[in-house]
């Protein structure tokens, strides 16, 4: 078959996905709306935080539970304790919708606030695999010899600009393919004339019951879950030229200024057009790649056997294993108890590649020697990535014509302030 004829798959990799049991509670209309107040510090983190913003928890929400409450104590209806109790839960639901108005305070539109609060539900599913922070390890070795080195590890982060990395043990993933594009990964068919085609998405063909089927595999695997520090990130686009200084003083105000001036990341396969969206994403993308590969040559995979997910609008990223089957190697467990701090050093250990200063210059600092990494793996298809974000634009060259490329002057050509630059 030619190849200009090729079908390809459309996949949808969702984190810790909802089982029957539990996913009604987690599809309300306001789900999304509340995935946004979560990133912003107003709701509690994980998928209770979504069924309290819902008016459920596991329990069955505050009132159900001053009901159980009441019941155990031998209290009913008109005494003057179970009306307290029952009014207190009813304010404490009440109150819960407060939330909102920080959403509302975004300004944005609700399609806009849909997008943002799509990522923001994966990332609060994640939170739901197991975690295994680090203060879990400081205060189950005290007084062993590993403690010292796990103190260590905060001032890594710092160092690093990583405002927490949590260990995610038990991680639910489901890969589910609901259809297919014809021509090109991009769905864009230009024709022998030059004129170019949109090729629609594809469903599977519909059974006799009208409803078009999808086909996925729910495995359990283990991740590394990367939270970049928001304040930094903000601190590196302002000292890069790219906005003016929001003055911003705290984790959930950079958060808060990220989701009013940044557009949701919804395209795998080209760049976005809002430079402060594509700034974050290229940084949170190379710095996923570079943490693979630090990452690939301790924990005993493949750096081809890991995998990403990106989180940009929350700057942060999760690199997991990418298998299959229900068994768990454990390497990445291994790497985050016994060497996480050899890994990390070594993200910044090495800034060059062997076609620098090429590369660096005029390969929009990323090659197939220095940041890509096998397709599988890639989340993007190696696009949007820069090491310049990483580490700094070079110096225009003293040959460079005033406008022409590598000149600062160009826009295009930003002398980026490296994030991991000292």
């Amino acid at each position: 078959m030619p190849q200009t004829m090729a079908y390809y798959p459309q996949q949808i990799t969702v984190i810790n996905p909802p089982t029957r049991g539990n996913y009604g509670v987690l599809a309300y209309k306001g789900v999304y709306a509340a995935a946004v107040a979560q990133s912003l510090g107003a709701l509690p983190r994980g998928a209770e935080g979504l069924r309290r913003a819902g008016g459920a928890s596991e329990a069955g929400g505050a009132v159900a539970q001053a009901k159980e409450t009441a019941e155990t104590l031998g209290l009913e209806p008109g005494d003057e304790l179970y009306d307290q109790l029952i009014a207190k839960a009813m304010k404490q639901e009440g109150d819960a919708p407060a939330w909102g108005a920080q959403v509302d305070a975004l300004g944005r539109d609700p399609e806009t606030i849909e997008a943002f609060g799509e990522e923001c539900r994966q990332l609060a599913l994640a939170w739901d695999a197991e975690p295994l922070t680090l203060q879990h390890l400081v205060d189950g070795h005290v007084g062993t010899a590993l403690e010292p080195a796990y103190r260590r590890y905060q001032d890594l982060f710092a160092y690093y600009g990583f405002n927490d990395v949590t260990l995610l043990r038990e991680l639910p993933i489901a890969y589910i393919v609901a259809g297919y594009t014809r021509i090109n990964s991009k769905a864009v068919a230009t024709t022998r004339r030059g004129t170019q085609t949109t090729q629609q998405f594809r469903f599977f063909p519909a059974g006799r019951d009208s409803k078009f089927p999808m086909y996925g595999v729910r495995t359990e695997t283990e991740g590394l879950l990367f939270e970049v520090d928001k304040l930094m990130v903000v601190r590196w686009l302002v000292e890069s030229g790219l906005v003016a200084d929001p003055d911003v003083k705290t984790q959930e105000d950079a958060q808060r200024w990220i989701l009013s001036v940044s557009d949701p990341v919804t395209d795998a396969f080209n760049s976005p057009e809002n430079p402060i969206t594509k700034a974050i994403l290229g940084l949170v993308h190379s710095m996923a790649h570079r943490t693979m590969k630090a990452l690939a040559t301790r924990c005993g995979l493949n750096v081809d056997s890991l995998a990403e997910y990106l989180f940009p609008s929350n700057c942060a990223y999760l690199v997991y294993a990418n298998t299959r089957s229900e068994f768990t190697l454990g390497g990445l467990e291994h790497v985050y108890r016994f060497d996480l701090e050899d890994a990390l050093r070594e993200l910044d250990a090495e800034t060059r590649c062997v076609f620098d200063p090429p590369c660096r210059r005029d390969f929009g600092g990323a090659c197939a020697a220095c940041l890509h990494i096998s397709e599988v793996a890639c989340t993007r298809f190696n696009t949007v990535l820069d090491r310049n974000l990483l580490f700094g634009s070079l110096p225009p060259l003293a040959t460079a014509p005033v406008g022409g490329f590598n000149h600062p002057k160009r826009k295009e050509d930003r002398q980026w302030r490296g994030y991991w630059s000292r």
